[in-house]
């Protein structure tokens, strides 16, 4: 019972930090109201960071860094294969409108250890649409 009430508290800090980027971007996926539009929303992650792409309202790319690492860039292809890229920072969300999105991958960094700072950065494989 421990772990349910861990996860549920999770996942309702998770979905308040969603309204709350959502709620400062005027055009966003989560706004659609259909059931339609709302199947075109997929939702992605990677290492803790989250990622949703809606395709059927102008491509939009929504992210949220996580706790985890310094920043997040999610880098996007389009139909047309223009690249585009969405950086975030941590417990930070932006989100971005690509057009119709054809793939993406994110990569994920900050550092390691105090004297010297040691920076790392690791990549998720292409996520093709």
């Amino acid at each position: 019972m421990k772990s349910l009430s861990g996860r549920l508290a999770r996942m309702v800090a998770i979905l308040g930090l969603t309204v709350a980027a959502f709620g400062t971007t005027a055009a966003s996926p989560a706004m659609a109201d259909s059931a339609g539009t709302a199947a075109c929303t997929r939702p992605f992650v990677y290492d803790g960071v989250q990622i949703q792409v809606d395709n059927c309202s102008n491509g939009w790319v929504w992210v949220w860094g996580g706790t985890k690492h310094n920043w997040a860039t999610v880098y996007v292809t389009d139909n047309f294969w223009h690249k585009g890229e969405l950086r975030t920072w941590r417990n930070q969300a932006h989100t971005k409108s690509f057009g119709i999105v054809r793939s993406f991958h994110v990569c994920v960094g900050g550092t390691v250890g105090l004297f010297p700072p040691l920076p790392y950065q690791h990549c998720s494989v292409e996520v093709t649409l």
